[in-house]
């Protein structure tokens, strides 16, 4: 039997939409020959649409749930999308999915087949879950909904659990809950009543085969093009808005937005104190340029304290210093203002412009050297010794940080910088009582997985882009995801299908030049669109706040740390040693070394632990 059970609430941020949905979902569910199939896909994000237009039914007995939306339909924000793709699946099979470009989790009963098939977009923006468990399957766009079948055994996930504790997050299909699982990007399950579950694969890849564009001013006219109708393949529905931090990537968008939709626009971005962090200068100016509605808010020490009720928003918890507390006080500013935001996510897997590319690149050279290794620890020793600075850009900070952990493979990459332990610091972080959560879990295999399927050339960047399309990018959606608590949909241009492709033909030269220049080819290519103000800048803060400072100080965000880590409050949950928490505790504290990724990931991972035993908060 197939089981899968909705909530009974309306969905927040949707009103009475949400309860109309998981009636609509029962309702099918009970369609002839579809077996004992209740599908938990919740319509975040699409409340200015009707909820007639999620779902489809046709005379055969199929019968299709939709969430999301599809870009590359030019009538989606007049409805129809669900009976238009229903029609189109069983003209051609699930197959069809291939040709579509959008953020949809799709549930399609074939009754010529009797198979129902579950099917996720291509880069993984909508949530699909899965347990499967004693012959029986339930599913659902929330984990929340799926634990509430009663069907997942309970208790933590040791993959999942060793994944969060090694990068923040999991980069995998795992969960914090046991047997729940996520499909992956371009997932692809059928389930048959008489046989169970299939897994049929990925059937959205990504081929960086083919031949390389050698014109620069080819690849600057083909990227504008592209990433303007990226923009403009998004905007439809009711107050459009954006999240702007000032960068290239966001001010772009906001940029060719407005030069297509000429009412207002509702712009979002936080000030921080701190001159190495503060950014907000160049967001404010790019606001003025495009006549924007633009909202500013404050991110202090005190705003952080939000991680509370952020926490218990979370299906898996994941972690980004400040940058999860950033997308909710955005969401919380932007709420009743706009109905969706467009945002910059995506750029930097474009360009090759996050600094973990530049390192990988200067290790590749490194690592290739006949480099003893006395003196490869002699260099580690020495950086371990200096002082944690306060400042973002410092030379002890990079150094400090340019030689990933000893202990982690090369194969993870660029992953080596996301990465804050390695096994053996799990095993002696973890509890004895709960060595089995860690013991003989590789929390890398994840990672190194992702690379299969790579079919490009072998030129030291292209496969970690290939890799980071399905790992990393899942970060930058579950912290979006923040934003539906607050009724409002966050689409990203970047991650459409045709400009991702294009980014696979353009040589990585071109992206990443020498060891650190990057995006020069994109401010060529928006000279004269994009202010100069923006175009022209030459530094990258990346949307930062001084979180480390923040948790060394004895400010009110130190002291809910301390108190939510302190030995007593670590002996009572039974996870860790109190030890090893005490001594990075401390070690931070005195700036021998900046523990905030790890001291942050600890904390929000007790918060959850806690919303969940009490309830946690719907999201």
């Amino acid at each position: 039997m197939l089981i899968g059970l909705t909530g009974t609430g309306p969905a927040p941020g949707a009103g009475a939409l949400g309860h109309a949905f998981a009636t609509a979902f029962r309702e099918e569910a009970a369609a002839p020959g579809s077996g004992a199939v209740a599908a938990a896909l919740r319509p975040w994000g699409v409340s200015a649409l009707d909820a007639e237009e999620r779902r489809a039914r046709d005379p055969s007995g199929a019968w299709l749930l939709f969430s999301g939306h599809l870009f590359d339909d030019a009538r989606e924000a007049e409805g129809g999308a669900a009976s238009r793709l229903l029609a189109r699946l069983l003209a051609r099979g699930p197959g069809a999915i291939a040709e579509l470009d959008g953020a949809f989790g799709v549930v399609f009963w074939d009754p010529r087949a009797a198979r129902l098939h579950l099917l996720r977009d291509r880069f993984g923006i909508e949530p699909l879950y899965l347990c499967e468990r004693g012959g029986r399957v339930a599913f659902g766009s929330r984990v929340r909904d799926v634990l509430a079948t009663g069907l997942p055994p309970g208790g933590l996930c040791p993959q999942g659990f060793a994944e969060f504790l090694t990068y923040g997050w999991t980069p995998g299909d795992a969960t914090l809950d046991r047997d729940v699982r996520s499909l992956p990007p371009g997932g692809h399950v059928v389930i048959d009543p008489a046989r169970g579950v299939e897994r049929a694969g990925r059937w959205g890849g990504l081929s960086f085969a083919g031949e390389r564009m050698a014109d620069e001013a080819e690849i600057a006219a083909r990227f504008r093009d592209a990433l303007e109708r990226a923009v403009v393949r998004r905007l439809f529905g009711p107050r459009p808005g954006a999240l702007l931090s000032g960068g290239m990537d966001s001010s772009s968008i906001v940029t060719l937005a407005r030069r297509h939709e000429p009412g207002p626009i509702g712009s979002f971005g936080f000030r921080c104190a701190g001159a190495s962090f503060d950014e907000s200068f160049y967001a404010r100016a790019l606001a003025e340029a495009m006549k924007t509605e633009h909202v500013e808010v404050e991110y202090g020490e005190r705003e952080a304290l939000d991680i509370e009720p952020i926490a218990a928003a979370m299906d898996v918890p994941f972690c980004d210093i400040g940058i999860n507390v950033g997308t909710w006080i955005l969401g919380r500013a932007a709420a009743g203002r706009v109905g969706y935001v467009l945002t910059g996510d995506g750029g930097d897997e474009w360009w090759a412009s996050h600094p973990v590319y530049a390192a990988q690149r200067l290790l590749s050279v490194y690592e290739s050297l006949p480099v003893p290794g006395f003196v490869d620890r002699a260099m580690r020793r020495a950086a371990a010794r200096l002082a944690d600075s306060d400042r973002k850009r410092d030379w002890r900070v990079q150094a400090k940080r340019i030689l990933p952990l000893p202990g982690l493979p090369r194969e993870l990459g660029p992953f080596r910088w996301r990465a804050y332990a390695t096994p053996a610091d799990l095993e002696a972080l973890v509890a004895p009582e709960a060595a089995a959560l860690v013991r003989g879990v590789d929390p890398f295999r994840c990672v190194v997985d992702s690379y299969r399927g790579y079919d490009g050339p072998d030129d030291g960047l292209s496969p970690h882009l290939y890799a980071d399309y399905f790992t990393a990018s899942a970060f930058y959606f579950r912290r979006l995801r923040l934003l539906r608590r607050f009724g409002i949909e966050a689409r990203s241009p970047f991650y459409d299908r045709d400009l991702v492709r294009l980014g696979t033909h353009v040589p990585v030269e071109k992206k990443l030049e020498g060891l650190e220049r990057t995006k020069r080819l994109f401010r060529v290519a928006m000279e004269g669109v994009l202010p100069d103000v923006i175009n022209h800048r030459e530094d990258k803060l990346g949307h930062s706040v001084p979180m480390k400072l923040w948790l060394r100080g004895d400010g009110p965000l130190a002291q809910r740390l301390r108190d939510v880590l302190s030995p007593a409050s670590i002996r009572r949950r039974g996870l860790f040693r109190p030890e090893p928490v005490a001594r990075l505790l401390a070690e931070h504290r005195a700036r021998r070394h900046d523990h905030s990724h790890r001291l942050w990931a600890l904390l929000v991972l007790e918060l959850w632990l806690r919303a969940r035993e009490g309830g946690g908060a719907d999201a």
